[in-house]
């Protein structure tokens, strides 16, 4: 699978998390409102509101019909299940004891939680919230002067709070609960734009950003900043001999070692396949060759779990000072021609690139 390709599944992966956690919350509040409308049942038969009564029990069955579609993977039919009744069930309440008791408020509510569904097209979602809050208006103009004929008419605007209430909280929760997985995601999302997903070090695209403000820093300093490419030594015949993911593997752990082994001003990126780049600002080539170096020697003492065998690792690097006038490219190119004549002289090796001539600095 390509990098572009991983990266994609990476992102497909974190929108189907996303949408499950997201479903998730809004059952738990389809619970609380399946079983707000259960209570309703004796509730109403109690205040004399039969009609109402016979109603909640197929609003209870519809709220646990809408959990049914969630947890079988049809969560649009599920939301549209808990639109439906709670249209019904407004329109109804109103109708029978008017807009004094807020049964229309629960309107506002469905209308919020609709737009969270993102399998449903903006300019649907839009439209159906819109009718839900234009349905709401109208239980003013058809309802308002309805009188409350049931018990209990002395609490009636007591009634209308916990209405309220019992629509609002419900809504407030939900919508907070996925503001933070929204923005937990999003974390994961920057760092995926940032991250290598294989190694955990910055990508090409990333590094190419850090590189340039590093070296607008050094030219504004005056100091040097050198770059180094690194190359995995046969690495194709691990793959073939040990498999993909050993070869992973060792990139992964080539990673961590490249990390530990330079200073946090480094700029350390997998520049594609098993190709590595380092980025040293204030550092002489001298010293930035004796620090490849040291790196370099590391890199034989890498060991991979799981393998009947010692596993010989070993890079070739092609380090360059960037001289002011150069362009990343052309930098990057020295670096690569040094490189190559660390694999053309034997490997395991660094080549400097220098402006005339370049040396060999053999293990």
């Amino acid at each position: 699978m390509s990098d572009q390709a991983t990266d994609n599944y990476i992102v497909e992966s974190i929108f189907e998390k996303v949408e499950t956690l997201k479903f998730a919350v809004i059952t738990k509040v389809a619970y609380f409102a399946g079983v707000i409308h259960a209570l309703l049942i004796p509730t109403f038969y109690l205040i004399g509101a039969n009609e109402l009564a016979v109603l909640n029990i197929f609003s209870t069955l519809a709220w646990f019909l809408g959990i049914h579609f969630i947890n079988h993977q049809h969560p649009s039919l599920g939301l549209r299940v808990f639109s439906a009744e709670v249209i019904i069930h407004s329109i109804a309440c109103c109708y029978f004891m008017g807009t004094g008791a807020g049964f229309q408020f629960y309107l506002w509510s469905i209308s919020c939680i609709l737009l969270v569904d993102y399998r449903m097209k903006m300019g649907h979602a839009i439209l159906y919230s819109g009718a839900l809050i234009i349905t709401f208006a109208l239980m003013y103009l058809l309802f308002a002067s309805t009188p409350y004929p049931y018990a209990l008419a002395d609490y009636v605007q007591l009634i209308e709070v916990v209405n309220i209430l019992i629509a609002g909280i419900p809504m407030i929760y939900t919508l907070a609960l996925i503001r933070r997985i929204a923005l937990e995601q999003r974390s994961v999302l920057a760092e995926m734009a940032t991250k290598d997903y294989l190694t955990n070090l910055y990508n090409r695209r990333f590094a190419k950003e850090l590189i340039y403000r590093a070296q607008k820093r050094c030219l504004a300093d005056g100091q040097d900043i050198c770059i180094a490419i690194g190359d995995v030594d046969h690495f194709k015949d691990i793959n073939d001999k040990y498999g993909h993911e050993v070869g992973d593997a060792v990139l992964r752990e080539l990673g961590m070692l490249l990390v530990t082994q330079t200073r946090p001003s480094d700029i350390v990126a997998r520049w594609g396949g098993e190709e590595f780049i380092i980025v040293l600002p204030n550092i002489s080539i001298e010293t930035a060759l004796m620090r490849i170096e040291t790196l370099r020697y590391s890199v034989k003492n890498i060991q991979v779990d799981d393998l009947p065998e010692v596993l010989k690792i070993s890079l070739s690097f092609g380090i360059v000072q960037w001289q002011s006038n150069d362009s990343l490219s052309t930098a990057i190119a020295k670096a690569d021609g040094a490189l190559y004549k660390s694999k053309y002289n034997g490997r395991d090796q660094t080549t400097v690139a220098t402006a005339t001539s370049s040396f060999t600095q053999t293990s």
